[in-house]
């Protein structure tokens, strides 16, 4: 195959697998080698995009952040509880793997940060409910592609939970107290009257100053044995 012709191919095929990804050839990443062996390809296509259920981002640079915030945490003020399902989408080509790893944000302040939360694998989005959040953390890395050779167009796709439970149900302190009436009756004699009431002390902040955090995804391609290229 004579160079002009070999690089038309390159271009029909980064067309073709844009279209089927719906995302255009420029968020695909071509790669090639010098070196061949084996059952290896010189030449390859790969693509990572995370992102909400069929809404998923190309990664940019290697990474991919998804954001949680407002909308997020008014459901979670209002329920008691919030789940969010998440996708990624990975394809890899030729003799590379690929794996991703899942960094969460810091969750220290406002309503989220007054509430449990976890991120872990589901099998499909209709699994990613709050009574189905583990007991334990869960391993947040995936290798979605291995290194045996492929030519395949289709990418793996798989999905995430993020879920938040309010601690105490949004319950942040009580508080209680009595008040003591005395007075005399019409014989002159003294009496006393006491009354107590107590009230739950709620959380009272506001869903739409929430910070909107970053769940950050990032992915490497890796040759047969782990290594990295």
């Amino acid at each position: 195959m004579n160079r002009k012709l070999r690089n038309t191919v390159i271009l029909s095929v980064a067309a073709a697998l844009g279209i089927l990804l719906g995302v255009g050839g420029g968020t695909l990443a071509l790669w090639s080698d010098t070196a061949h062996g084996n059952g290896e390809i010189s030449s390859g296509y790969e693509y990572f995009a995370a992102g909400r259920v069929d809404d998923t981002q190309a990664a940019k640079d290697g990474s991919v952040k998804v954001g949680i915030g407002p909308a997020e945490a008014e459901v979670l003020l209002k329920n008691g509880e919030v789940a969010v399902p998440l996708q990624t989408d990975s394809l890899s080509q030729g003799n590379k793997g690929l794996r991703y790893e899942v960094t969460p944000p810091t969750w220290s302040d406002g309503i989220f940060g007054a509430s449990d939360v976890s991120i872990f694998r589901v099998s499909a989005p209709s699994e990613c409910t709050v009574p189905n959040t583990p007991s334990t953390p869960q391993e947040l890395r995936s290798t979605p592609v291995s290194a045996d050779y492929s030519d395949t167009t289709d990418p793996t796709t798989e999905y995430w939970c993020v879920t938040a439970k309010l601690k105490n149900d949004g319950v942040v302190g009580e508080y209680e107290n009595t008040a003591t009436v005395t007075a005399k009756d019409p014989a002159g004699t003294e009496v006393e009257a006491k009354d107590s009431w107590n009230a739950k002390v709620r959380l009272g902040l506001d869903p739409k100053k929430e910070p909107t955090r970053e769940i950050a995804f990032d992915y490497e391609t890796f040759r047969p044995g782990g290594a990295t290229p």
